[in-house]
């Protein structure tokens, strides 16, 4: 396993320990982030603070429920 997998894998599992009350999905979301555009290139502060904005509000609302074929 590389280090860049295995320091986010410890990073998140750490984390979900303390922060049980964040929806699943959201953690799907901060892992795709730090192993893609976060691991790739530097983010501006505005592009960083527009991807925390959207991460809080993630845990805030409800997950989008996926409508069912009628």
């Amino acid at each position: 396993m590389s280090n860049d997998v295995h320091w986010i894998t410890a990073a998140i599992s750490k984390a979900r320990e303390q922060c049980a009350a964040v929806p699943e999905f959201v953690w799907t979301q901060i892992e795709a982030l730090l192993r893609g555009k976060i691991s790739q290139r530097p983010i501006p502060p505005v592009e960083l603070a527009s991807v925390a904005r959207q991460l809080i509000e993630d845990m805030v609302s409800p997950p989008p429920q996926l409508e069912e074929p009628q």
